[in-house]
Order: C-alpha cells, then sequence, then structure tokens
C-alpha cells in the first residue's frame, strides 16, 4: 500500500506539472494576442514592425524587405484596421501541415519548413464582428516575434 501512495505522488506532480504546462502556454498565447491587437488598435506601426520577423508570410505572399514589413503595419494602420475584442480560438504548435492554413502552396510550405523553428504557434483569434484572424509567432528568449498574419476572413 505504502509503495503504491509513494508511486502515486510523484505522478499526480507529473499530472500537474503537464495541466500547468498548458496552462502557461495558453496564457502566453493570449497575451501574443492582446499584446498585437493592442498595437494595431494604437496605430503603433513601428512597434509591429519591431515585432515582426523577416522573412514574413502575409497570407500566402512572403515579406523579405525591412521597409516592406513597415510599409505594411504603416498602411495598416493607417487605414483604421482595428482588431475589436479579440478572444484566442485556439493555439497550436506547428505541425508539418499547419501551412495549409495560409495557403496550400509550395512557396508557403517552404516558407513553414525553411524559416519556423519548431517553437513556432499558431494563433487562431476571434473579433467581436466574427472575423478571423492567423497569426505565426516564434518564441525567443523572453519575447515572441510575429512571423505571418492573415485574415481577417
Amino acid at each position: 500500500m505504502k509503495k503504491i501512495l509513494l508511486l502515486s505522488i510523484p505522478l499526480a506532480m507529473l499530472v500537474m506539472l503537464v495541466i500547468s504546462c498548458a496552462s502557461i502556454q495558453r496564457a502566453q498565447d493570449v497575451r501574443s494576442v492582446n499584446k498585437f491587437s493592442r498595437q494595431i488598435n494604437a496605430g503603433e506601426a513601428g512597434r509591429l514592425t519591431g515585432m515582426s520577423k523577416l522573412p514574413f508570410l502575409l497570407d500566402q505572399e512572403i515579406i523579405v524587405l525591412n521597409r516592406d514589413i513597415d510599409t505594411l503595419w504603416t498602411n495598416v494602420t493607417a487605414a483604421g484596421y482595428r482588431v475589436e475584442e479579440p478572444t484566442l480560438e485556439r493555439g497550436e504548435t506547428v505541425t508539418e501541415d499547419s501551412y495549409r492554413e495560409f495557403y496550400d502552396s509550395m512557396e508557403v510550405k517552404t516558407f513553414f519548413k525553411k524559416y519556423l523553428k519548431k517553437n513556432a504557434r499558431l494563433l487562431e483569434l476571434k473579433t467581436s464582428s466574427g472575423q478571423r484572424i492567423l497569426l505565426l509567432f516564434e518564441t525567443r528568449l523572453f519575447s515572441r516575434q510575429l512571423r505571418g498574419f492573415k485574415g481577417p476572413y
């Protein structure tokens, strides 16, 4: 009986650790969505540019120049685009087939395979108007870098 009890304690601790890791990951995903939407809504094109890592995937197009990513965020914010009341619908680690969510092409598949790290996350958020947005993030030390954007759809 004591052996079973002693074995069940480490097992319970392992289960708690796994559960807490999932909740930590979800919290990080929510923070990334909130940070992105705050910057869009505040018109902070410079911060969005700083948060974005090249090459960058915009729908099915790959942006490779810094000035182009700066132009993207400057134009998006100048046009008054807003992400109202975003909620994280799902957050998952990028898989071999995740590229299809952006566009099913060899170019996009190659982008995912060549440029995204194994810890890359695909986040889907929903706005209060029902629109959906996809974001690609990579974790880097204590921050996250935006690697892709698709939407609204």
